[in-house]
């Protein structure tokens, strides 16, 4: 009894196909630079709010 032999091996089934060596796309140059990063405006300061400090206040919060 003889294995049958598949003359052209192909692609595990499931599996994704690599693209040919040299046949790889490209991605397109883009048309336009990007734009340069901001630096950020010293007029606008961050948000400072303090966080709430647990050790400040021990006792939880009564929902009334």
């Amino acid at each position: 009894m003889s294995i049958p032999v598949n003359p052209e091996p192909g692609p595990e089934p499931g599996s994704i196909p690599f693209p040919e060596p040299g046949n790889i796309p490209q991605t397109p140059p883009l048309d336009e630079p990007a734009p340069p990063i901001r630096e950020p405006d010293p007029d606008i300061l961050p948000d400072e709010t303090p966080l709430p400090n647990p050790d400040e206040n021990p006792e939880p919060a009564k929902i009334v």
